[in-house]
């Protein structure tokens, strides 16, 4: 719990700093836009891990491997990784704090507009 905390409130950061070179003001408009785009893109990076590690790119990876290999160099495929082999980290703190940044912007959204 300690840790997600630690992770949040340093997006916290990372958002005000964009915001503070990006636009050059604090207001509730520019974190709204700025924390959509790093929660979006948090989001959209979990859900890439989680396909992939996942196993839905193994097949199409292994197969174009073996179509483009050469004759000669078709042992060194079996020694190849897979796609899904690469990602050994769970996609679930990515998914937590992208919805969680997202859900931010939703709560700012309410106060623009409220």
């Amino acid at each position: 719990m300690k840790k997600k905390l630690i992770y949040f409130f340093s997006a916290q950061i990372i958002i005000i700093l964009v915001m503070l070179l990006t636009t050059k003001r604090i207001d509730l408009e520019a974190y709204t836009n700025v924390s959509f785009y790093i929660g979006g893109l948090v989001t959209f990076i979990g859900l890439v891990t989680y396909v992939v590690s996942g196993g839905f790119f193994d097949l199409y990876a292994s197969g174009s491997r073996k179509f483009f290999t050469r004759k000669h160099l078709k042992d060194e495929i079996v020694n190849m990784r897979l796609p899904s082999e690469v990602f050994s980290f769970s996609p679930k703190p990515l998914f937590a704090l992208g919805l969680s940044i997202l859900a931010c912007t939703c709560i700012a959204l309410l106060f623009y507009y409220g």
